[in-house]
């Protein structure tokens, strides 16, 4: 099968002096996405369920997706939680773990912004969303030397893992910067998959650890939108 799994950062308004605008996707274009994905009988569908249909366990439905957003903005809960919840859809939130309950301070030159809290995370989880790893500090993984890239991996495992009362299973690379080495470090540290950035479908043959992920933003059109979920399953190679 083709599964689409979609990248959001902040669903919110883009505030005035933002370097990265297009890490925004405003509440009115996400509700219209969701409202799409409704109407064209989409479930959206978790990790756990992919990673079984992938050991040949269950199956998935016909139209499954996955929706992702990483970081762990406040936003998420605030603006997001609602409509996810209006429409239907769960989703899954990709948390730095060293920076749960503070802002995005890897970022030092964008505009700091508060990012779900322990007791956010929770209670989120409680509502039926999950929790992947993001590392530990946003770092760029392939940049580091390897005890490092380790260190990173393994500390926001065993962290988010604590927070949440269970194995925490999924990694999302930061900026979706990764290489071999950094997929095998993955698997080191205990992963099962990895998403990356990528606008193309998965398939039954793509790396658990390499999943691809299209990415939406402020600028994704009604139009890019349909084409993604539609005409890319249709492209050799996606």
């Amino acid at each position: 099968m083709k599964l689409p799994i979609l990248l959001y950062h902040k669903i919110d308004r883009i505030p005035a002096g933002s370097r990265y605008p297009r890490n925004y996707v405003t509440p009115e274009q996400f509700e219209a996405q969701l409202a799409f994905l409704a109407r064209r009988g989409y479930t959206s569908v978790t990790f756990a369920d992919y990673l079984a249909y992938r050991r040949g366990e269950r199956l998935l439905p016909r139209r499954a997706v996955i929706i992702t957003f990483d970081d762990g903005y406040r936003s998420n809960r605030t603006i997001a939680l609602p409509l996810l919840r209006q429409y239907g859809f769960g989703a899954t939130i990709f948390l730095v773990t060293a920076y749960v309950g503070m802002t995005n301070r890897w970022d030092a030159d964008e505009i700091q912004e508060p990012l779900l809290d322990a007791a956010d995370v929770r209670a989120m989880q409680a509502a039926g969303i999950d929790f992947g790893s993001h590392t530990a500090t946003h770092a760029r993984l392939a940049t580091l030397r390897p005890v490092e890239a380790l260190r990173e991996l393994r500390t926001s495992r065993e962290r988010l893992g604590e927070l949440l009362g269970k194995p925490v299973r999924v990694l999302g690379y930061p900026y979706g910067d990764y290489n071999r080495e950094t997929m095998q470090f993955a698997r080191d540290a205990g992963y099962e998959a990895g998403v990356i950035i990528r606008r193309r479908m998965n398939t039954d043959t793509t790396d658990l650890l390499e999943l691809r992920r299209i990415p939406i933003t402020c600028l994704t059109s009604p139009g890019r939108f349909a084409w993604d979920l539609f005409r890319l399953r249709w492209f050799h190679g996606s």
